[in-house]
């Protein structure tokens, strides 16, 4: 049976104590009774009847026995039993001694253990601590358990920056690739320094600062200390203000818009969610070329529904969640010139959260994405 570290601990208190008590109990009667039968046996047959006799009528304790086991050379048994007695107790503290090293060492074991994979850790390495063996304590066995755990999410979590740093450096460096390009054949003559060039830097520029923008956007967790300043809002019109935004873009990938809104007011920060909104009708003109894009507003209960849904192929997952979270776009879109940055759901994520609320990524029911954020309509983010 598996006990704590406490019962394992207080058990080998309580036998080690039990071993001194059946030590003091009964080991002084028999190393008397063992030291007598010796000196009765090193006596002549007719002392031994004498004593015998003495023993019969005065008791063990008697002066006078005392004095024939004295007379018949008593005294040197006196001092073997000092020392038998004295090396008895030695004998059983040794014991003790080493039945408590041996339990030490089984509680130390695996803590060491852990220790030392806790200072590996500490260097960088993320390998999962070495098993340990059946029988240990509870505790250390949970120990061992959630240490285990937090190795393997620090490892997720350098896999994860290791990750990123490359989609990162991966964005950045195509449009500094661009820019050092151009400016390059500026310096050697090959471009001439016209507004059309500067134009297209600048543009480069602007992908940049973007990405830059995006990505302090999601410094801090999920939005969770993204500032809001929260006012009434028509969510109908901002709707269709997206839209109009968006409709030469989407005429230009042959997509068709449609605005399916009830009119709502609702406390939000409106750039922030014009934003997210944004993010998700540039999403299904990017991916679903040529569908039908419906922006629909709607409430339900105390919460709004913003949501958009495409007639193109769908998401390019059994998972469609999961392409919430930052850098992750479809295998068939990795290139800039068909994919994002893959930060744009991620970012619709944080400003959903920051508002009290969530995005929510499925299939629509004849085909096609469906991307629905929804927040409460009294608002709930930080003002």
């Amino acid at each position: 049976m598996i006990m704590g570290l406490r019962a394992r601990i207080a058990l080998s208190a309580i036998l080690m104590s039990v071993i001194a008590a059946l030590v003091a109990a009964f080991a002084p009667d028999y190393v008397y009774s063992l030291r007598d039968q010796l000196f009765m046996a090193s006596l002549a047959p007719a002392e031994k009847m004498q004593l015998g006799r003495l023993l019969e009528t005065s008791g063990q304790c008697s002066p006078l026995v005392y004095d024939f086991k004295m007379d018949h050379g008593f005294a040197p048994w006196r001092l073997n039993y000092g020392w038998a007695l004295g090396g008895l107790i030695g004998l059983t503290a040794i014991c003790c001694a080493g039945f408590a090293v041996i339990s030490a060492g089984r509680i130390a074991a695996p803590i060491e253990a852990i220790a030392s994979s806790a200072r590996k850790i500490a260097t960088g390495d993320r390998h999962a601590p070495v098993p340990i063996g059946r029988g240990v304590p509870l505790e250390i066995a949970a120990l061992h358990r959630d240490f285990t755990a937090m190795t393997n999410a620090l490892s997720a979590a350098d896999n994860d920056v290791r990750m990123r740093s490359a989609a990162i450096a991966h964005e950045l460096r195509t449009p500094l690739s661009v820019l050092r390009g151009r400016l390059i054949g500026v310096q050697s003559g090959v471009f001439p320094l016209d507004a059309t060039l500067l134009n297209g830097l600048l543009r480069q520029i602007g992908l940049v600062d973007q990405l830059v923008a995006d990505l302090n956007m999601l410094a801090s967790p999920l939005g969770i200390d993204m500032q809001l300043d929260l006012e009434p809002v028509a969510m109908d019109c901002l709707a269709a203000s997206v839209i109009e935004t968006l409709q030469h873009d989407a005429a230009a990938q042959g997509n068709t818009l449609k605005l399916v809104a009830t009119p709502i007011v609702a406390q939000v920060d409106p750039g922030r969610i014009e934003r997210a909104l944004v993010n998700l009708v540039a999403n299904a003109i990017r991916y679903a070329p040529g569908s039908e894009i419906q922006v629909s507003v709607r409430s339900a209960a105390d919460q709004i529904l913003l949501s958009v849904l495409d007639t193109g192929p769908g998401w390019p997952s059994d998972d469609p969640q999961s392409f919430a979270a930052a850098f992750v776009r479809g295998d068939q879109s990795r290139s800039r010139q068909s994919g994002g940055s893959g930060l744009g759901l991620a970012i619709v994520t944080a400003i959903a959260r920051a508002h009290g609320g969530s995005l929510r990524l499925s299939a629509g029911q004849g085909g096609g994405a469906l991307a629905e954020i929804i927040i409460p309509i009294g608002g709930k983010g930080k003002a």
